[in-house]
């Protein structure tokens, strides 16, 4: 399998698993897609080292594992050279509560998914690591009330 191969149905299929259960032992992979356990093995592998697969995660319970607060931050950049494109974006990967960047195209220049465990340590989030930032010019929050879907799974096929 080349990376430029298309991924053929037992591959799909395979993924499609793995998205739902990635714990979902190689023999029940297997019978599920209908090849050997070996078989099944060396797909997965395959998928992982050519990148289709980029890791395993555990998904976790935030509110269980007391991150309960969501917010959706805007930022909006003084300039957008390359450089601080890709200063801003490196300085927010460092950030423990920040679980998403987006770099965007439009008004604001990054979209933010920041997961606290109230808005007073949002706020604290805001004054000492995100607006101290030299190239943020403006900001925009919302507090998430309820992740209507939240779904990690790619549509495939």
């Amino acid at each position: 399998m080349t990376r430029d191969k298309q991924l053929d149905p037992v591959d799909l299929k395979i993924m499609q698993l793995l998205q739902v259960n990635g714990r979902m032992e190689t023999v029940h992979v297997g019978n599920r897609v209908g090849r050997s356990t070996s078989a099944t093995l060396e797909r997965i592998e395959q998928l992982v080292e050519l990148g289709y697969i980029k890791r395993f995660a555990a998904i976790l319970d935030r509110a269980l594992v007391g991150r309960p607060t969501l917010m959706v931050t805007l930022v909006k950049l003084k300039a957008h050279g390359i450089e601080e494109l890709h200063d801003f974006a490196q300085a927010m990967a460092l950030q423990p509560e920040v679980q998403v960047v987006l770099h965007l195209a439009g008004e604001f220049d990054f979209m933010l998914q920041v997961t606290v465990r109230d808005p007073a340590e949002y706020k604290l989030f805001l004054e000492h690591k995100l607006c101290v930032l030299p190239m943020v010019d403006k900001l925009h929050s919302s507090l998430v009330l309820e992740e209507c879907k939240m779904e990690p799974a790619l549509p495939l096929g």
